[in-house]
């Protein structure tokens, strides 16, 4: 996933990132303006407010401003866990909403998602800034449906996971198995050797075959 970097300067660490941090779950924000993602960091890093995020998503791009290694001052929660231990994430073009804030929360969506996958962790990782200051925000995802967001990450969570999986039917009973598919074959993953499936199958005395339609290997007696 391609992540633009505008890094806030360390000159400026001790106004808008001070500390270091172990990240344990991300805080969901709407901007509740209608800058772009480039223009929100831009701003966030020119000022001398102490105000900061970690990332602004917009309807193209994902712009970092701050290393998920440092707080930021985004949860409203002084020094509590929203700033000290959360990623922040605002969402762009919510003061306006329309395509544009829908196209934006779906990058969001995925991002995340992205991002769960790659720290090992679950849905329940994903917060709003509402839950550490009780500030009314992420306020038109809120609006939309705070649940539906979840959803969205959830159902992009979903499809990560499955593309390490195969689809393997054995004598009718369907399962995932941790593999992939490589130039039309099917590997399985055993002891972290990669073994074509269909060798797999043979060696057990099965009939394989492949159901392109479901994109399922099948083993049948």
């Amino acid at each position: 996933m391609k992540i633009v970097q505008n890094l806030v300067p360390p000159s400026k660490y001790s106004i808008k990132c001070p500390y270091a941090m172990n990240a344990e779950f991300f805080v969901v924000h709407n901007t509740a303006n209608d800058a772009s993602a480039r223009d929100e960091i831009a701003y966030m890093i020119g000022n001398n407010k102490q105000i900061s995020f970690h990332y602004a998503i917009d309807d193209k791009e994902i712009v970092q401003g701050i290393p998920e290694n440092r707080n930021a001052w985004h949860a409203g929660d002084g020094n509590g866990p929203g700033n000290r231990k959360g990623i922040g994430i605002e969402i762009c073009y919510s003061k306006s909403g329309g395509k544009r804030f829908e196209e934006a929360e779906k990058l969001s969506a995925k991002f995340i998602a992205y991002k769960l996958k790659e720290k090992g962790w679950e849905i329940d990782k994903v917060k709003k800034h509402q839950d550490f200051s009780g500030k009314y925000c992420p306020h038109r995802t809120l609006d939309m449906g705070w649940q539906r967001f979840i959803n969205m990450v959830q159902a992009e969570l979903n499809e990560l996971k499955e593309e390490n999986k195969i689809r393997l039917e054995i004598n009718g009973k369907l399962r995932l198995v941790d593999g992939y598919l490589k130039e039309g074959k099917s590997y399985i993953r055993i002891n972290n050797m990669d073994i074509p499936l269909r060798d797999v199958g043979n060696a057990l005395g099965f009939q394989v075959s492949w159901n392109q339609e479901t994109r399922t290997v099948i083993f049948k007696d």
